[in-house]
């Protein structure tokens, strides 16, 4: 999977992937944000992709919630600057039991962004001037 990233005016990105784009940053340090900032994003993703999850063992599981809602929570480190841990409280509009309950976490649990945050990944960085 490729996202490109581009530089459009002022300190403002264009994310584009499979013709779906999201705008991020700052025309200049006095104007408003455009868009979440790269941080909000990510954690964004993280509920996101939990939400996804636990529609999916609702549904597998013929369970009907009148509502689903995600919500994350982050802490933060300063040295270095990054998020140190996330509270992701899911909000179900439906009677659960604890074998539901525990059912839910492990689906939520399969999260491929969470997965990614709690693996440890590499990184690798290359130039190229054009």
């Amino acid at each position: 999977m490729t996202v490109k990233i581009t530089r459009t005016e002022g300190d403002t990105f264009r994310a584009e992937s499979d013709g779906y784009v999201v705008v991020s940053g700052r025309l200049n340090e006095q104007s408003p944000p455009v868009g979440m900032s790269p941080g909000k994003l990510m954690v964004a993703s993280l509920g996101l992709c939990s939400a996804f999850h636990a529609a999916w063992f609702l549904k597998r599981n013929s369970i009907e919630a009148t509502r689903l809602e995600i919500e994350v929570d982050e802490t933060n480190d300063k040295e270095p600057s990054r998020a140190a841990g996330f509270l992701i409280t899911l909000k179900v509009g439906a009677k659960l039991d604890q074998r539901q309950i525990e059912g839910l976490l492990t689906e939520v649990r399969r999260c491929y962004v969470g997965n990614t945050m709690r693996g440890n990944p590499r990184f690798s960085y290359e130039v190229k001037t054009v």
